[in-house]
Formats: structure tokens, C-alpha cells, sequence
């Protein structure tokens, strides 16, 4: 599976649980939330991973044996650039 297709899924996932529950709270920390509002905020931790720019979500992938997304030469530079400054 590739990024893609697990950013699908995941999206796929996150528009289910919002169609099941168009009126409930989806906030898990929310007196009032839905049954579902763990998992949908499982996934929305989990489509954050997959972006693949930060270095948990880099290692989350790693995690699922997908290959992130590499970093284009300006994020490197920018990376090595604010390491440098540090």
C-alpha cells in the first residue's frame, strides 16, 4: 500500500463516520460526544501521520511499512538551515 492509497482509506474512513453522525460531537474530549468520536479522532491522528513531513509522521509510515514522501531540496535546505541556527 502506498501513501496514497492509505490517505484514501483513511479519508474514506473519516467521511463514513461523519455521514453516521452529521449531528454528533466527534470531539472525544467532549461531555456530549458521539460513540464513534475515538476512532474518528484515531484517524484524524492518523491522516496527520501519513502527511509524512514531521518526523513522527515520517516514522508512523516507516511503522506501516510505507514509504513517506521525500523531502523536496527547499525542505532540506530550510531543515538544514534551522538545525544550523540552533
Amino acid at each position: 500500500m502506498t501513501v496514497n492509497e492509505a490517505k484514501a482509506s483513511v479519508g474514506g474512513e473519516l467521511a463514513r463516520i461523519e455521514r453516521q453522525n452529521p449531528d454528533g460531537e466527534l470531539r472525544p474530549w467532549m461531555r456530549d460526544a458521539c460513540s464513534a468520536a475515538s476512532e474518528h479522532w484515531g484517524l484524524v491522528q492518523q491522516r496527520i501521520a501519513l502527511d509524512g513531513s514531521s518526523p513522527q509522521g515520517r516514522a508512523c509510515c516507516r511503522d506501516l511499512g510505507l514509504d513517506a514522501p521525500e523531502r523536496s531540496c527547499a525542505q532540506k535546505q530550510a531543515l538544514a538551515a534551522a538545525r544550523a541556527a540552533a
